[in-house]
């Protein structure tokens, strides 16, 4: 039997659901399974993927997005979310970055920060070697040699460990949000009285640095910048 209280049983309930064409009851079997805290990457993807059959661009966006921040390098899913995107009517052009800037999200995003934590620990244990060999060898050349080389993995791993802290930080710290509404209008300020700047619709991902009381912060660029109802959102 499914119960409450086997997240198991109840995934595949909903994947049965799902491989029937019964969308309804696949993403509500989804949603019970993450509010219960059972959070997979394979859940949202599925509930992505569910939300797109049934037409729901924004909850398959949003669902994408949150399992893109628990796997980011699955092709599967970029290549959904990607898709998905195309189906949206906003089309936002990323913002411009400083080179330095570009050079090190680049950085960050060739690996995991799993990746990149397990290199700072070998490059860690390649030094504690290296020191080794400085301290018992009886060769000034070689002592030498060990010395610098212990200098230098160890720059590697604090480097090393440096980037793997924030492609993690980058990852789960992000102030982002997707509209779910069909149009929201964004306003110059956080009030119902507030001049409409411009409408964005569902499915548009926007950055959501403050939230003030019922209103929320978005930023698609330096000059698009405004105030939109808490309600026509949901945060990644």
């Amino acid at each position: 039997l499914c119960t409450a209280s086997n997240p198991a049983a109840l995934l595949d309930s909903a994947n049965s659901a799902y491989a029937k064409g019964n969308f309804e009851k696949a993403s509500s079997s989804y949603e019970e399974i993450i509010k219960m805290g059972y959070e997979a990457p394979e859940v949202y993807f599925n509930l992505g993927n569910t939300y797109f059959k049934m037409d729901k661009i924004g909850m398959s966006v949003l669902n994408y997005e949150r399992a893109k921040k628990l796997a980011p390098y699955d092709e599967d899913l970029n290549f959904n979310l990607k898709m998905v995107n195309q189906r949206t009517l906003d089309k936002i052009e990323p913002m411009p970055k400083l080179f330095l800037e570009e050079w090190w999200d680049n950085l960050r995003s060739m690996q995991s920060e799993r990746t990149w934590g397990i290199r700072s620990i070998a490059a860690f244990i390649i030094a504690l070697f290296f020191l080794g060999v400085f301290i018992t060898s009886n060769k000034l050349f070689t002592k030498q040699l060990g010395f610098w080389l212990s200098i230098l993995f160890v720059a590697f791993s604090v480097g090393l460990f440096f980037v793997s802290k924030s492609s993690y930080n980058n990852m789960v710290n992000q102030n982002t949000a997707v509209i779910l509404s069909t149009s929201a209008e964004i306003k110059n300020a956080p009030s119902e009285t507030g001049k409409k700047l411009f409408i964005l619709h569902e499915g548009t991902k926007v950055a959501a640095p403050e939230t003030q009381g019922e209103w929320v912060r978005i930023k698609l660029s330096s000059e698009k910048v405004g105030w939109v109802k808490r309600s026509t959102l949901e945060f990644i």
